[in-house]
């Protein structure tokens, strides 16, 4: 009995790492790391349970991403090794956000879980990466001074494995870092009968051998070392000279044999890489919490990072995005049975972090010059545009193409459901689920006689669950039908992450005769609450706080896949309890535009008139004024942007005296602006408000030259409204030492010479007694 009762106080307090992973074999070899690091000293002070479930299946590909939100909920599982599944990474790194929890990932995934934004608390193990491969492809490009090469590459090894080269192909357009002007996709299932030549490597107008004798570049991109990547294929490689692109890693076969002295069983060779990111996941696991005093998932994630540690499998070394950073080689096989042979070693070394997430550099080591100097200035003179070029192998018999025609509709269809399907749970609102709750107040503004009290006042907020949400109301005249576009742009504005905008929650409609838009609410109070209160002082530390927390919002709001905000006032930045303004009500100017034209929903009221003022006046020319928004673009967002500035600067409201209706008008037709100053024609915030409502858009300033512009005029100001505080609180306290030291010496000199003075006025003995500190009197 009392084993058993230690036994379950420990796992009570244990660590629970939640494993998404279909092979207990693999599970085994975690529980293996775990163990040799609590034995090496590095997470000995805690217990860690580990729990395991089965990941994606092909009747069920999101099975492991149901089982880690089994394992939150109902396990309260604190840390995750994430499933290998391409369909699944992403969305449980995802997750792992919104609960702090740290994620391991053992496999190459999207570009998109390097940021930082998005998936902050995970650390990447595994032995590739796109981005590294897409780097080294870019170290070769520089070397060889080329533009694009051809990329070929195997099928994937499972269903759902994500296509590395898929990843590579996004990067360079996105960075615009070099053209990819074929991708050749080889079935290893053909390649096993070895019945395969060169000439079934055929381009539309030209085979990969008389590309490679002209030198153009093609490169075989492996995410394994290259004796497995392309032991199949060497004689396609050796015949057509096609370069291979692969990972360096040191002892492979000792980890080989390593694993199977472990394990009982030998372990195929092109399995040992799975087995060797398990251990170093768990492994590092327990080394980063050995390093974390507490499991937080973004502490956790942030202590790896440019982080290293030693594990029986070598050394295991981290970036700056915690990423793992690997060597990586060119090679070449001079014929089919010779070995692969290096001609150029790529080592990387960490650097700090560019914008692109990239945390390492390149160091390039050529060990055969000759070999490339065949390649280099070699300019592509045609463009194909090739995917997959396998697939038009004909098979022998008709009846398997027809089998494979209907496999492909059915499999594309199922993706399409299951696409359609996760759209619809994230931002999708239930009648049910809707509880508007009317407060019977003023409506909008916030009333407080106390800054620390000042709270928004409304007539109405809704309760989604627990959640509080502010909300926009129409009357819903039919059934709205989403096409597959506006359900992408709907989970995408669901997915929008950032410390200065709101959380958009989400769309209750075709449920109720009301169509409803939800957004987090914030119930401290507006920006146009404090700029209108003339009791709050607005100093240039609250302007420039507040100017650029807007500029951060709209910023990452321009660079998303939304683009715009299209409702930016006063009005719509939030100030919440921590004094950081966010932007709410973004995104879905355009789609309520199209939808109340297309007479799908109508305004529940009219729309103030006031509402038009910060809208761009081409923006304005097709509205109807008090029944339905404006579209929403960027250099929209900046006009409003040059009027929110007015309102900051003059804290008056614009046009405030005069009639609205025909304030529109001469917005319109007559270019009409918020009077100034002339006097403060020499401000450079006023000449950058005037630059910004400019009536010619393509005129209006780029955020990134607004936000230089700012950060020149408050260049005293960093940081947001608390850490100005801050530091203002920091500058007085080391003041405020400065003058008690003062004070104090001050204080010392005078009584030195009072001292001196005592001593010259009164006979010797007087001041002598007087300097006593003390006196002992003794009574006879």
């Amino acid at each position: 009995m009392i084993i058993l009762f230690i036994t379950s106080v420990l796992l009570c307090d244990a660590i629970k790492l939640g494993i998404l992973e279909s092979n207990q074999n693999l599970v085994n070899i975690c529980e293996m790391a775990l163990k040799d690091g609590q034995n090496a000293g590095l997470c000995t002070n805690d217990t860690i349970q580990i729990l395991n479930a089965t990941t994606c299946t092909m009747s069920n590909p999101a099975k492991g991403t149901a089982n880690a939100i089994a394992f939150h909920f109902q396990q309260h599982v604190e840390a995750y090794v994430d499933s290998t599944c391409e369909s699944e990474v992403l969305e449980i790194a995802g997750l792992a956000h919104f609960w702090n929890s740290p994620v391991m990932v053992r496999a190459a995934t999207n570009p998109s879980i390097n940021d930082q934004d998005l998936y902050p608390t995970v650390v990447q193990f595994g032995l590739t990466s796109t981005l590294d491969l897409t780097y080294a492809i870019k170290s070769l490009i520089d070397y060889l001074n080329i533009t694009s090469v051809i990329l070929v590459s195997s099928n994937e090894r499972s269903f759902d494995h994500y296509s590395i080269v898929a990843g590579i192909e996004q990067i360079a357009e996105q960075q615009q870092l070099f053209r990819v002007e074929k991708h050749i996709k080889i079935d290893e299932h053909v390649l096993k009968t070895k019945k395969i030549t060169t000439r079934n490597l055929r381009t539309n107008s030209r085979n990969v051998t008389t590309l490679s004798n002209d030198h153009y570049m093609i490169i075989l991109v492996c995410n394994q070392i290259s004796e497995i990547c392309a032991s199949k294929v060497k004689h396609i490689i050796s015949h057509a000279k096609i370069i291979i692109l692969a990972p360096i890693i040191e002892r492979y076969e000792s980890a080989g044999d390593e694993l199977n002295k472990r394990l009982n069983f030998v372990v195929k060779k092109e399995e040992i890489e799975t087995y060797v990111t398990m251990y170093d996941a768990c492994y590092g696991f327990c080394f980063g919490i050995g390093h974390s005093l507490i499991l937080d998932g973004k502490k956790f994630a942030q202590s790896m990072r440019n982080q290293q540690f030693i594990d029986i499998f070598g050394n295991v070394t981290f970036d700056g995005i915690a990423k793992r950073l690997q060597n990586y080689a060119f090679q070449w096989i001079p014929s089919e049975n010779d070995e692969f042979e290096n001609v150029m070693i790529l080592s990387m070394i960490r650097a700090p972090c560019t914008h692109e997430n990239k945390c390492f550099d390149l160091e390039l080591q050529i060990t055969d010059d000759n070999f490339w100097n065949a390649y280099k200035n070699v300019t592509i003179k045609i463009t194909v545009k090739y995917n997959y070029f396998f697939r038009t192998i004909l098979l022998s018999a008709v009846g398997s193409i027809i089998g494979l025609m209907l496999g492909s509709v059915v499999f594309y269809f199922y993706r399409r459901n299951k696409h359609l399907e996760m759209y619809r749970m994230m931002w999708r609102i239930s009648k049910e689920n809707l509880k508007v709750i009317e407060t019977k107040r003023s409506k909008g503004n916030a009333v407080s006689d106390h800054l620390s009290n000042k709270r928004r006042h409304l007539d109405s907020y809704a309760l989604v669950g627990t959640l509080k949400a502010e909300f926009i109301c129409f009357k819903q005249q039919k059934r709205i039908p989403w096409n597959k576009a506006k359900l992408k742009f709907l989970y995408e504005l669901k997915s929008l992450n950032h410390n200065n905008l709101t959380n958009f929650i989400g769309i209750c409609y075709n449920d109720l005769d009301r169509f409803y838009v939800l957004y987090t609410l914030i119930e401290r109070a507006s920006l146009e609450d404090f700029i209108y209160d003339q009791q709050f002082n607005v100093d240039d530390t609250f302007k420039s706080a507040f100017i650029k927390d807007i500029l951060k919002g709209l910023q990452y709001l321009h660079k998303s896949s939304i683009g715009y905000h299209g409702m930016l006032s006063l009005k719509t930045c939030m100030i919440d309890t921590n004094w950081v303004l966010k932007l709410t009500n973004f995104g879905i100017s355009s789609m309520l535009n199209e939808l109340i034209n297309q007479n799908y929903i109508r305004a529940s009221e009219l729309i103030p008139q006031q509402f038009y003022i910060t809208v761009a006046p081409e923006l304005l020319a097709d509205v109807q004024i008090g029944w339905n928004f404006p579209k929403g673009t960027v250099v929209g967002d900046i006009y409003s942007f040059g009027i929110m500035l007015y309102s900051i600067i003059y804290r008056i409201k614009p046009f405030d005296r005069f009639s609205l209706k025909e304030v529109l008008d001469n917005i319109i037709h007559k270019s009409l602006r918020p009077p100034i100053d002339d006097d403060d024609n020499d401000d450079p915030l006023i000449t950058l408000m005037c630059q910004c409502w400019n009536a010619i858009p393509e005129a209006r300033p780029k955020l990134r030259s607004i936000r230089q512009t700012i950060g020149t005029i408050f260049s005293c100001s960093k940081g947001n409204l608390v850490d100005q505080m801050i530091n203002m609180n920091e500058k007085y306290a080391q003041n405020l030492e400065q003058i008690v030291a003062e004070r104090t010496s001050l204080l010392v000199e005078a009584q030195e010479q009072t001292d001196r003075l005592l001593c010259e006025m009164l006979p010797p003995f007087v001041p002598f007694v007087k300097l006593f500190k003390n006196i002992s009197v003794i009574f006879f």
